[in-house]
């Protein structure tokens, strides 16, 4: 189910970026114009159950494989169209070879007007390992071309990499959805967004796409619960940091990260964006301690959590160094959207990133057992 034919002069035709008038006269045509790749015959303009514009082979004509499901058809138009909307050219369905001999074919090619091909997107429906992915990236890397992977198929295969994802490799998970009408409908995920294909597609070859990571550069989180200072003359709400973590929700020891080099910046930047926030707080036997940001008291607290309450995720960024990796601190490496300041659980060193509300969830509950 091509995307792509070809007029007798050899123009490519690509059917999801014709207009609407010259579908139809390709459709209708008598002696119609088009032709698909090497030499396999007319053209037959078709439309998929997905809506997606396609050419089919002539009866009998088509070649083994040739086949592709209605999702990867539809994505593979999608990114066209945002290729197309970025300014850049596109074209489907191209294969090439590395020179060492190696074949690739892209789901879809991408070049700046006049330049040589560059980027190839990849609509990946069909399960395929780590290891697959890096081959295949290999190649295209051995050619000049940076491959960008829509993962639609179950992202589980794909665990290591979402924990450890490199700027080698660009993948992202796609989930399929309906849309308003029932249908099937791909959306790229990045940085707590939901983008369809062509708005990914077309943002990242506009600049959009960030690669984040130095090796040194880290990123805790602080997690505050609203609480009221104790005194009587005060009495006023305090924001107290009570558990420091990882992103991968771990724990942090409050004495240690204390001492960490950016940390004392970010505290002071995140307690001048937050007026009502405590001291960094300290170990004081068995619980920890702050002091009240109005009248300034001692607060002894405990660093537990309180199922059902709302807390506040403040992103702080840190160097990770000897230090941080024996906490189990790791540096951070992430792929982003857009500019920094949207960026999701991120923050610059000795800076605050973006500060997210979050309910703790309830704990069910164990009954016991009935009593007459």
């Amino acid at each position: 189910m091509p995307l792509l034919a070809y007029t007798h002069s050899g123009e490519p035709l690509v059917a999801p970026l014709l207009s609407d008038h010259e579908w139809e006269h390709l459709r209708f045509a008598r002696n119609r114009d088009a032709w698909m790749p090497y030499g396999k015959g007319r053209a037959i303009p078709k439309v998929s159950r997905l809506g997606t514009r396609f050419f089919a082979h002539p009866p009998g004509q088509a070649s083994a494989g040739a086949q592709e499901s209605d999702l990867h058809l539809s994505i593979k138009a999608q990114s066209l169209l945002g290729a197309q909307a970025a300014g850049w050219e596109a074209l489907p369905e191209q294969s090439g070879t590395t020179p060492d001999g190696r074949d690739w074919r892209a789901d879809v090619l991408c070049r700046r007007p006049g330049k040589a091909w560059t980027v190839a997107v990849e609509a990946q429906v069909q399960l395929q390992g780590e290891e697959t992915y890096r081959q295949r990236q290999e190649r295209y890397a051995a050619s000049g071309i940076r491959a960008l992977w829509l993962v639609a198929h179950e992202p589980a295969v794909l665990h290591r990499y979402w924990r450890e994802p490199d700027p080698d490799l660009p993948a992202f998970k796609t989930t399929v959805g309906n849309d308003q009408h029932g249908r099937p409908e791909a959306q790229v995920q990045i940085d707590g967004l939901s983008l369809s294909i062509p708005e990914f597609v077309s943002g990242a070859l506009s600049g959009k796409l960030h690669w984040s990571g130095n090796g040194r550069h880290g990123i805790l989180m602080l997690v505050l619960r609203t609480d009221q200072c104790w005194h009587r003359t005060c009495r006023r709400a305090v924001l107290l940091a009570y558990r420091a973590e990882t992103l991968r929700r771990m724990p942090l020891d409050f004495g240690a990260i204390r001492t960490m080099h950016g940390y004392d910046d970010a505290y002071a930047r995140a307690r001048a964006a937050l007026p009502d926030l405590a001291d960094s707080p300290w170990p004081f036997r068995n619980v920890l301690a702050s002091r009240c940001p109005h009248c300034r008291r001692e607060i002894r607290y405990h660093s537990h959590d309180w199922e059902g309450q709302d807390v506040l995720d403040v992103p702080i960024g840190v160097d990770v160094g000897e230090q941080g990796r024996r906490l189990g601190l790791t540096p951070h490496a992430r792929w982003h959207w857009g500019p920094q300041t949207r960026w999701t659980r991120w923050a610059p060193l000795g800076g605050v990133g973006l500060v997210a509300h979050r309910r703790l969830a309830m704990r069910p509950r164990r009954l016991g057992p009935r009593t007459g």
